[in-house]
């Protein structure tokens, strides 16, 4: 059976794009705070995957006994610390709207579920042989994927 999971880019791009229509939203209907901590909060969201994806990939080599082994046991840890810093620092010096940042850190969660369907849903038609009209022997297909 062949996977399908969407992409740690597909899921920053779309991330993004929700940020910046949350922040539009917020800056017409609500304010300019609100728009700049919506911003705030999807951009450290998206900050806060990237790091993730670093920090997976360390301690994978952490789990070969690579050279990142060492790097691997500090940058979960440290990586949390330096969210919670940032966090700290945002909502304390720089006042920022809390619904706004609540809202842009929420736009990561929303953008994983729609990169999930959306990626789910385009296997899906792939796999279905009436979407297509052919049969799956007239593809190339092995009979496991014949659906029989």
């Amino acid at each position: 059976m062949n996977w399908t999971v969407p992409t740690i880019a597909g899921i920053q791009r779309v991330a993004a794009i929700l940020t910046i229509i949350a922040a539009l939203t917020m800056l017409a209907v609500v304010s300019t705070p609100a728009a700049i901590g919506c911003l705030a909060g999807g951009t450290l969201m998206i900050a806060n995957l990237y790091v993730l994806v670093i920090a997976g990939r360390a301690l994978v080599g952490l789990a070969q006994g690579g050279g990142a082994a060492r790097i691997g046991v500090v940058l979960a840890p440290l990586k949390l610390l330096l969210l919670m810093g940032a966090v700290y620092l945002l909502v304390t010096r720089m006042r920022i709207d809390l619904v706004g940042f609540a809202i842009g850190s929420l736009t990561q969660l929303v953008a994983i579920f729609i990169e999930t369907g959306r990626v789910s849903m385009g296997r899906a038609a792939a796999v279905r042989p009436q979407d297509s009209g052919a049969l799956p022997q007239d593809r190339g297909a092995l009979p496991e994927d014949w659906g029989v």
